[in-house]
Protein backbone atom coordinates (compact mmCIF):
# COMPACT_ATOMS: atom_id res chain seq x y z
CA UNK A 1 0.00 0.00 0.00
CA UNK A 2 1.37 3.37 -1.03
CA UNK A 3 1.43 6.29 1.36
CA UNK A 4 -0.93 9.05 0.18
CA UNK A 5 0.42 12.46 -0.70
CA UNK A 6 -0.68 15.64 1.02
CA UNK A 7 -2.76 16.37 -2.10
CA UNK A 8 -4.69 13.15 -1.54
CA UNK A 9 -5.78 14.39 1.90
CA UNK A 10 -6.60 17.88 0.61
CA UNK A 11 -8.68 16.62 -2.32
CA UNK A 12 -10.39 13.90 -0.26
CA UNK A 13 -11.20 16.50 2.41
CA UNK A 14 -12.70 18.81 -0.22
CA UNK A 15 -14.80 15.92 -1.54
CA UNK A 16 -16.04 15.31 1.99
CA UNK A 17 -16.95 18.98 2.41
CA UNK A 18 -18.73 19.06 -0.96
CA UNK A 19 -20.79 15.99 -0.08
CA UNK A 20 -21.65 17.28 3.41
CA UNK A 21 -23.00 20.42 1.72
CA UNK A 22 -25.06 18.22 -0.63
CA UNK A 23 -26.54 16.35 2.35
CA UNK A 24 -27.33 19.67 4.02
CA UNK A 25 -29.23 20.86 0.95
CA UNK A 26 -31.10 17.56 0.75
CA UNK A 27 -32.21 17.85 4.39
CA UNK A 28 -33.24 21.47 3.87
CA UNK A 29 -35.15 20.59 0.70
CA UNK A 30 -37.17 17.76 2.21
CA UNK A 31 -37.87 19.41 5.58
CA UNK A 32 -38.82 22.93 4.46
CA UNK A 33 -42.47 23.91 4.64
CA UNK A 34 -44.05 25.24 1.47
CA UNK A 35 -44.04 28.76 2.92
CA UNK A 36 -40.35 28.54 3.77
CA UNK A 37 -39.63 27.10 0.34
CA UNK A 38 -41.48 29.98 -1.36
CA UNK A 39 -39.60 32.51 0.75
CA UNK A 40 -36.23 30.91 -0.02
CA UNK A 41 -36.64 30.00 -3.69
CA UNK A 42 -39.56 32.10 -4.90
CA UNK A 43 -43.24 31.50 -5.53
CA UNK A 44 -42.62 29.99 -8.99
CA UNK A 45 -40.39 27.24 -7.59
CA UNK A 46 -42.74 26.60 -4.68
CA UNK A 47 -45.66 26.22 -7.10
CA UNK A 48 -43.93 23.42 -9.03
CA UNK A 49 -42.45 21.70 -5.98
CA UNK A 50 -45.31 19.12 -5.80
CA UNK A 51 -44.59 18.10 -9.42
CA UNK A 52 -41.18 16.70 -8.53
CA UNK A 53 -41.57 12.88 -8.64
CA UNK A 54 -40.90 10.72 -5.58
CA UNK A 55 -38.42 8.59 -7.54
CA UNK A 56 -36.37 11.71 -8.30
CA UNK A 57 -36.36 12.70 -4.62
CA UNK A 58 -35.19 9.16 -3.79
CA UNK A 59 -32.44 9.50 -6.39
CA UNK A 60 -31.45 12.82 -4.79
CA UNK A 61 -31.14 11.05 -1.43
CA UNK A 62 -29.04 8.23 -2.90
CA UNK A 63 -26.84 10.74 -4.70
CA UNK A 64 -25.99 12.89 -1.70
CA UNK A 65 -25.78 10.20 0.99
CA UNK A 66 -23.90 7.88 -1.36
CA UNK A 67 -21.47 10.68 -2.14
CA UNK A 68 -20.94 11.28 1.57
CA UNK A 69 -20.29 7.58 2.23
CA UNK A 70 -17.89 7.44 -0.74
CA UNK A 71 -15.99 10.51 0.50
CA UNK A 72 -15.63 8.99 3.98
CA UNK A 73 -14.46 5.72 2.43
CA UNK A 74 -11.94 7.64 0.35
CA UNK A 75 -10.58 9.29 3.48
CA UNK A 76 -10.36 5.82 5.03
CA UNK A 77 -8.44 4.78 1.90
CA UNK A 78 -10.94 2.14 0.86
CA UNK A 79 -11.31 1.08 -2.78
CA UNK A 80 -15.06 0.70 -2.22
CA UNK A 81 -15.26 4.49 -2.61
CA UNK A 82 -14.94 4.08 -6.39
CA UNK A 83 -18.21 2.19 -7.08
CA UNK A 84 -20.08 4.27 -4.54
CA UNK A 85 -18.94 7.50 -6.23
CA UNK A 86 -20.18 5.97 -9.50
CA UNK A 87 -23.55 5.10 -7.91
CA UNK A 88 -23.79 8.64 -6.54
CA UNK A 89 -23.19 10.16 -9.97
CA UNK A 90 -25.75 7.87 -11.63
CA UNK A 91 -28.31 8.80 -8.95
CA UNK A 92 -27.52 12.48 -9.54
CA UNK A 93 -28.22 12.11 -13.25
CA UNK A 94 -31.51 10.37 -12.49
CA UNK A 95 -32.64 13.07 -10.06
CA UNK A 96 -32.02 15.75 -12.72
CA UNK A 97 -34.32 14.10 -15.29
CA UNK A 98 -37.47 16.00 -14.20
CA UNK A 99 -35.61 19.33 -14.29
CA UNK A 100 -35.00 18.91 -18.01
CA UNK A 101 -38.02 16.87 -19.14
CA UNK A 102 -40.87 18.59 -17.28
CA UNK A 103 -41.57 21.99 -18.79
CA UNK A 104 -43.10 23.56 -15.64
CA UNK A 105 -40.00 22.67 -13.58
CA UNK A 106 -37.65 23.88 -16.29
CA UNK A 107 -39.54 27.15 -16.73
CA UNK A 108 -39.73 27.85 -13.00
CA UNK A 109 -35.98 27.40 -12.64
CA UNK A 110 -35.29 29.76 -15.52
CA UNK A 111 -32.20 30.08 -17.68
CA UNK A 112 -29.87 28.79 -14.97
CA UNK A 113 -31.60 25.38 -14.70
CA UNK A 114 -28.49 23.67 -16.09
CA UNK A 115 -25.84 25.35 -13.87
CA UNK A 116 -26.05 23.23 -10.70
CA UNK A 117 -26.57 19.92 -12.53
CA UNK A 118 -23.53 20.64 -14.70
CA UNK A 119 -21.38 21.52 -11.68
CA UNK A 120 -22.53 18.40 -9.83
CA UNK A 121 -21.80 16.14 -12.81
CA UNK A 122 -18.35 17.65 -13.34
CA UNK A 123 -17.44 17.23 -9.67
CA UNK A 124 -18.88 13.69 -9.70
CA UNK A 125 -16.70 12.77 -12.68
CA UNK A 126 -13.65 14.25 -10.92
CA UNK A 127 -14.46 12.24 -7.77
CA UNK A 128 -14.61 9.04 -9.82
CA UNK A 129 -11.45 9.85 -11.76
CA UNK A 130 -9.52 10.74 -8.60
CA UNK A 131 -10.64 7.70 -6.61
CA UNK A 132 -9.89 5.36 -9.55
CA UNK A 133 -6.47 6.94 -9.97
CA UNK A 134 -5.69 6.51 -6.27
CA UNK A 135 -6.89 2.91 -6.40
CA UNK A 136 -4.60 2.25 -9.38
CA UNK A 137 -1.67 3.88 -7.55
CA UNK A 138 -2.21 1.54 -4.62
CA UNK A 139 -3.29 4.26 -2.18
CA UNK A 140 -6.66 2.58 -1.60
CA UNK A 141 -7.12 -0.95 -0.30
Amino acid sequence: MNKPSIWFWVVAGLFLLWNVIGCYFYIVDVTMSDAQYAEQFGAEMAAVRPLYPVWAIAAFAIAVWGGLVAAVLLLLRRALSVPIFILSLIASLICFIPNFTMAPLREAAGATVWVMPLLIVVIGVVEIWFSRRERAKGTLR
